[in-house]
């Protein structure tokens, strides 16, 4: 009885097996992993601690990048600078060099400073700024207690701002210097105890000073209406006290006036007339109020009237949310620093960029901007948080990229190995050697 002999499945077929299957899957997991670290509804350069640390630490190398120069030693650089912000009266900038002074300092010096701080009976910035302050010349020293004590008496010899004076209207500063005396609005007795006096930006004026405004562009044929109007209608009747707040920033940003271009006011227009239809509000506007030539309570109530039914209320939240990082921004630095961060800003994902920098830089932003604008927005850094499910699938990744590699290492190798072929005889089934 003849046995059948059971043919094996050769290697080539298993390794094509493997191979092709690993090939197929390694670019989907890879996609998917990607897609759940970067992509889905998680926005970029959201200020985490670990995007904050990581962002401090590119701005640190931009400073010391600063403080490097030819025949130069690197506190000599560092001092000089702080020299010429005092000059110029820019204590924000004057604290941003301050607080950048372990990363401009050299080995010796950043390392005896860092030591100070440790020491130091204070903690965060402000044992930062005393122990730096040693590392200045004597009568830069000097300067700077001048310049801070003569602060510190301007805030109690501050003017009324403007709602305390019957009839005043609050202006809008024309440049950045003019920022330094930007009027800020009182809480009022609405807000709760934890808010109560604190100060409001307020660029953007008062619902009454608007409808006046609309009720002569109504009865203006020949001139649109202008964007800041509309930033102002949408600050004032379809905000809350922080997105007015980053209104107002924004309203500075507009009317600010530079010879170079600003980036900014280009997008900012485009955002706004992208909520607003433009026609369609003067129309209605000139159809509800054209014939009114005064302001009325009834043109008031009008205004916020439409408004209210006009703007596109689903692309009014983005623009909402933009304006809450622009008050963040604000916080964080000051209105005329935030104006001068802000400017360099080109779309969405530059601001929110923006808003980490400022959060954690501080002052450190506000140096940056005026010695490396071009590159601040770079130094925001967006730190992917290592999940355990992030884990498991960078694992799959790598598993199936090492099958693919054993089996191809495999294969080359068996293929040096195979021996010649044995012949086998037909009739005595006996191994022939060629001659």
């Amino acid at each position: 009885m003849n046995r059948r002999r059971k043919r094996r499945i050769p290697f080539a077929a298993y390794a094509a097996l493997i191979f092709n299957g690993a090939l197929c899957a390694t670019p989907f997991m890879a996609a998917h992993l990607i897609s759940q670290a970067y992509g889905g509804e998680r926005p970029a350069f959201l200020s985490t601690p670990e995007a904050m640390a990581a962002t401090r630490q590119a701005m640190d190398e931009r400073f010391q990048q600063i403080s490097i120069k030819d025949d130069v030693a690197p506190r000599k650089v560092w001092s000089d600078l702080v020299r010429e912000a005092l000059k110029d009266e820019d204590m924000a900038r004057v604290r941003g060099l301050l607080l950048g002074a372990p990363a401009m300092l050299d080995g010796k010096d950043g390392e005896a400073l860092r030591a100070r701080v440790a020491v130091s009976d204070t903690a965060g910035d402000e044992a930062m700024l005393q122990a730096a302050l040693a590392y200045l010349p004597d009568d830069v020293q000097s300067t700077y207690e001048n310049m801070s004590t003569k602060t510190v008496v301007g805030m109690f010899n501050a003017s009324a701002p403007a709602s305390a004076v019957p009839g005043a209207t609050t202006a809008v500063p024309t440049s950045t210097t003019a920022l330094n005396n930007v009027v800020v609005e009182d809480a009022t007795d609405e807000t709760s105890d934890e808010d109560r006096g604190e100060t409001r930006i307020n660029l953007l004026g008062n619902v009454r000073g608007h409808a006046k405004a609309a009720v002569n562009w109504a009865n203006d044929d020949k001139t649109e209406l202008p964007t800041d109007f509309l930033l102002s209608g949408i600050g004032l009747l379809l905000a809350d006290d922080e997105e007015r707040e980053g209104a107002s920033v924004a309203m500075a940003t507009l009317r600010i006036r530079t010879a170079a271009p600003i980036p900014f006011k280009a997008y900012l227009t485009r955002r706004i007339e992208d909520v607003v239809p433009v026609a369609e509000m003067k129309t209605v506007l000139a159809a509800e109020l054209g014939n009114q030539l005064n302001y009325t309570p009834a043109a008031e109530a009008v205004v916020a009237r439409v408004f209210k039914t006009v703007i596109d209320r689903e692309k009014l939240a983005p623009l909402l949310a933009e304006f809450k990082i622009l008050r963040e921004i604000a916080h964080d630095t000051s209105v005329e620093s935030a104006i001068q961060i802000v400017s360099r800003v080109n779309d969405g994902v530059d601001l929110r960029a923006a808003g980490l920098v400022a959060a954690a830089g501080g002052d450190r932003a506000v140096a940056l901007e005026h010695f490396d604008g071009d590159n601040l927005l770079e130094t925001a850094r967006t730190v992917v948080p290592w999940t355990n499910a992030l884990k498991l699938q960078v694992a799959g990744v790598a598993a199936c990229l090492l099958l693919l590699a054993f089996v191809a290492l495999t294969t080359f190798w068996k293929s040096f190995r195979r021996g010649r072929p044995v012949k086998k005889s037909a009739v005595y089934l006996m191994e022939e050697h060629p001659a």
